[in-house]
């Protein structure tokens, strides 16, 4: 049987580092790391097609009716599983994963449960990813709402559609929600403190994902 790679989701709060940790992760796994195999990052929305859109109606520069949009960021993920690497492009996560490739990811199905949940039936929008591939351990990165908000307003001259303080406060109660609706679904969930130096919480987030690699 051929190895399989490892599943890694980052998720939290806009703000909480998400994307930080994903190059600091991709930079351990070709440095401390290397004995455990090849990693990819990756993010959602992607720079496909559908995430290419997804990304213009966070910015406003594309307004969306809420099915529309949850529709959008479904459609984005299912390619970013699926799609194969034929004419250049980036291989999809099924394809990396079936190689042995590692997989952190920034954002996934989390995000889309807390986020368009905000608006529609969190049991719909889950309906909507049925098809998507479970990861092997999201990473939830628990942060106060102000901090995040504090950190995004350093050198940003608009907010994206969902950064509002007091959306972000909505957002992290159905955070709690999601998450207790996918463990029962069998989804490994761990949560790490995101206030904290960056190299600190790399460290944390190196101590959940070791017991998957030194299976």
């Amino acid at each position: 049987m051929d190895k399989k790679g490892i599943f890694v989701v980052l998720e939290g709060l806009d703000g909480c580092g998400t994307t930080t940790q994903t190059a600091l992760l991709k930079d351990w796994f070709a440095g401390e790391g290397s004995k455990y195999g090849r990693c990819a990052a990756t993010c959602e929305p992607t720079a496909g097609p559908a995430g290419s859109l997804a990304r213009m109606a966070l910015n406003h520069r594309l307004h969306l009716d809420k099915y529309t949009l949850a529709l959008l960021f479904a459609a984005d993920r299912t390619d970013h599983i699926f799609k194969k690497n034929d004419g250049g492009q980036e291989p999809g996560l099924s394809q990396w994963l079936a190689q042995g490739v590692h997989v952190i990811s920034d954002r996934y199905l989390l995000s889309s449960l807390a986020y368009q949940s905000l608006d529609l039936p969190m049991e719909w929008v889950l309906q909507i990813n049925s098809q998507v591939i479970k990861p092997d351990l999201t990473v939830y990165i628990d942060i106060d709402p102000e901090i995040a908000q504090g950190r995004l307003s350093r050198g940003r001259l608009h907010q994206d559609l969902y950064e509002a303080l007091e959306t972000q406060r909505r957002v992290r109660q159905q955070y709690e929600e999601a998450m207790a609706l996918l463990i029962k679904t069998g989804h490994r969930i761990s949560r790490v403190s995101g206030d904290q130096p960056m190299s600190a919480l790399r460290d944390d987030i190196v101590k959940e994902l070791l017991p998957f690699l030194e299976k």
